[in-house]
């Protein structure tokens, strides 16, 4: 069988869904085809894919009008939405709803190729992967969707992330540096310190996001480096206001790092226990957790201990399986 994905998700740096359309394609039975508007410079982990590009100045119009001319047996969807004439059987991945719920948060780009299409794309998909049980509840609620047509397909932390090595004096961010992911919070919880250990924030620099000069801003890092700052960090913190899944807390807890996320997405289904959690934009729980796992040595060497322990049991196998399933009976 011939699998035709949209690899939108795959052009620029590898983050978020990114990750999840890498990590489920590469251990895909089939033969993929990734097609593309822009050329694909990360093809790590995806060496037995073919790559196809049809160049185009916008992604939703390539998507809309030249994808559905890519030859296959089926379409897997992994950026929310489908091309509304595919002529094949299609599976469309979801997750998150924040460009209709939380549209403030967004670049306009982002919600009219999202918005506009998402109804009639989760019509024709013959089904539909949502990362988490958050984002299923949300689509069976905002439109309708049969629960006989939704799977869950988890994403799923890589052994490459790992632990190894001591704790350096660091608080440690990544992910897109955004309103949504609470950054706010941490910036004012951290400036309330006394001492306070270095910020470093990691990840794509955002929008509407203002960081003081003290902190330390990395910008995008390729996994490697990744790896290195979530081992070394003293404490992992994640203040999301809200998630579809969550996976930086799960890459941090695979390397050791002591966590301190919220309870949104599917964070508490995995870290509940091996983390410490809190309400999002709670400011005090926040600053409380992080003076615990700053101060108590007690506390981090148990974390430390049981990330790694927890992580083992979410990899993206089982993801993968399910999504095979689902693209096998489209």
């Amino acid at each position: 069988m011939k699998v035709v994905i949209d690899g939108r998700p795959l052009i620029g740096n590898r983050t978020g869904i990114g990750v999840h359309t890498a990590e489920i394609a590469r251990r895909l039975p089939f033969e993929t085809i990734i097609a593309s508007h822009k050329e694909i410079d990360d093809k790590s982990g995806l060496e037995g894919s073919a790559f196809r590009v049809q160049r185009s100045a916008l992604g939703v119009s390539w998507q809309q009008l030249k994808l559905p001319k890519v030859a296959g047996d089926v379409l897997w969807g992994p950026h929310g939405t489908l091309p509304l004439m595919t002529r094949i059987p299609a599976v469309v991945t979801l997750h998150d709803f924040t460009s209709i719920t939380m549209p403030f948060r967004h670049r306009l780009k982002t919600i009219l190729s999202f918005n506009l299409l998402i109804g009639a794309s989760l019509e024709i998909a013959s089904r539909i992967a949502c990362v988490s049980r958050v984002v299923a509840n949300e689509a069976m609620r905002g439109f309708g969707v049969p629960a006989s047509k939704i799977e869950i397909v988890p994403n799923g932390v890589d052994e490459f992330f790992s632990p190894d090595g001591d704790e350096d004096d660091y608080i440690l961010y990544a992910g897109t540096l955004e309103p949504r992911k609470g950054i706010d919070d941490l910036l004012a919880v951290w400036s309330s310190l006394s001492p306070r250990p270095r910020l470093i924030l990691c990840g794509d620099a955002g929008w509407r996001t203002r960081v003081p000069a003290d902190v330390e801003v990395t910008g995008y890092v390729p996994r490697e480096r990744l790896r290195e700052l979530y081992r070394h960090a003293r404490a992992f913190v994640y203040p999301s206001r809200y998630e579809g899944f969550g996976i930086p807390p799960l890459e941090a807890m695979a390397c050791g790092a002591p966590v301190i996320a919220t309870r949104v997405g599917a964070i508490p289904d995995y870290a509940e226990g091996a983390a410490l959690l809190i309400a999002p934009n709670d400011r005090d729980a926040l600053n409380a957790a992080l003076t615990r796992v700053l101060h108590d040595d007690a506390l981090r060497a148990e974390l430390r201990a049981r990330g790694p322990e927890r992580a083992r049991l979410f990899g993206w196998d089982r993801g993968a399986r399910t999504m095979a399933e689902l693209l096998r009976c489209a």
